[in-house]
């Protein structure tokens, strides 16, 4: 699903908005989700789920291009854990 089809569905969702607001709120609620992660905050939607900031240990690391190892330095990255009801909601789609 793509941004613009995100936003469709929002507008379809809440017939009394304009797709402009629809986009709008699309927009603001990705905005506030990304400055909480770039904060170092986790964040948790209830029925979702939960997007976490993990630290990661400096490692060695191979180029796959050349084979030549490097060394991977420390960083954070964001990992995303599935809430019970949404595993379940996924896991019974078929």
């Amino acid at each position: 699903m793509t941004k613009e089809e995100i936003i469709k569905a929002i507008w379809n969702e809440l017939p009394n908005l304009t797709v402009n607001e629809a986009r709008r709120i699309y927009e603001t609620t990705l905005n506030v989700v990304k400055d909480r992660l770039s904060k170092g905050e986790n964040v948790e939607l209830r029925g979702f789920g939960n997007f976490i900031i993990r630290d990661k240990n400096p490692r060695i690391g191979r180029n796959p291009r050349t084979g030549e190892e490097a060394e991977i330095s420390k960083r954070k990255v964001v990992t995303f854990r599935p809430s019970k009801i949404f595993r379940e909601m996924v896991g019974n789609s078929e």
